[in-house]
């Protein structure tokens, strides 16, 4: 219980540094919100100055931080400076994009990656322990950026199998989640090849083979369980990875989620609209990470042992 209190207490300092870090970095890029609303040349100074008294703009930057703070305390997240729309509004729409995608990418690197590494770890040596090894390097060495134009290339231009935008079929789902998963995925299947083979070749493993207990047996209620402690930590870091390369594969494939409403709020300087969404993707990540560090040390008792001895 300590420990949990401790970690959350860590995670709502890490919020509040990340919303200082995004307010006030945002408030000193280059541009104003106005040109985003007014046509500069032709719209009168009056109009853009009541405009910026309305929204609160002209006061000091500490007193609009102070707005901001308390308005996300209160749960008060205002309005769009641009379109006029509730933060909530645009949250509720825009969120679940974003889940699924982050859903679909996290199924595929730890539904593909941790029965793969564990089953060329099971066949080690062999060609296809090889084969794998060999794809997941050439996963690790591909960049998204570069296997999303290629897949957009070969699959959606000249095959013309998958859409290569928007969303609307599940079919516009498949090259985003896979870009998404690609790297992460590969790194899954490495780390569980190298866990399952670390405890796999381990003395109570052989002392099992030795009293006659049966290889599945031993593989799936011993070796994966002890060898589980890397894989939940290379997930809470998956998590932080596929959290932060969504605004990335958002953007290249127009994923209406929050990603692409975060950068489009930046581009047009709608400070309200990206101070917001871009925190609560930071808490995402944050309380990912926690209940990550938590659930860790809640399975693997090594974890509690060391923290008593440290």
């Amino acid at each position: 219980m300590k420990f949990a209190a401790t970690r959350i207490g860590y995670a709502l300092l890490v919020l509040f540094l990340a919303s200082l870090v995004t307010f006030f970095s945002l408030r000193a890029s280059p541009g104003n919100v106005t040109s985003s609303v007014f046509n500069i040349q032709t719209t009168p100074r009056a109009v853009i100055v009541a405009y910026l008294r309305q929204h609160g703009l002209l006061k000091p930057i500490p007193v609009q931080y102070w707005h901001y703070i308390s308005g996300l305390v209160t749960g008060h997240l205002g309005s769009s400076l641009v379109s006029g729309l509730s933060i909530t509004t645009i949250f509720r729409n825009s969120v679940g994009y974003t889940a699924l995608l982050a859903g679909t990418a996290l199924l595929i690197i730890f539904g593909i990656g941790v029965p793969v590494g564990m089953f060329a770890a099971a066949h080690e040596g062999r060609p296809v322990d090889q084969a794998i090894r060999g794809a997941a390097s050439v996963g690790l060495a591909v960049p998204n950026f570069l296997l999303a134009m290629i897949l957009v290339i070969i699959l959606g231009l000249h095959l013309h199998l998958l859409p290569v935008s928007g969303a609307g079929s599940w079919r516009n789902l498949v090259m985003p989640a896979v870009v998404l998963a690609a790297e992460p995925c590969a790194l899954t299947i490495r780390l569980t090849r190298t866990a399952y083979l670390e405890q796999a070749l381990s003395d109570y493993a052989r002392t099992l083979r030795a009293r006659g207990v049966s290889e599945r047996r031993i593989r799936w209620r011993h070796i994966l369980r002890n060898a589980v402690s890397p894989i939940v930590s290379l997930g809470v870091l998956q998590v932080q990875v596929v959290v932060g390369y969504s605004m990335i594969v958002e953007v290249i494939f127009n994923w209406p989620g929050l990603g692409t409403e975060i950068v489009n709020s930046i581009l047009q300087r709608d400070y309200a609209v990206a101070e917001i969404l871009a925190l609560m993707l930071a808490g995402i990540v944050v309380v990912a990470t926690t209940a990550g560090d938590i659930i860790l040390r809640a399975v693997d008792p090594r974890v509690r042992i060391v923290a008593q001895e440290a």
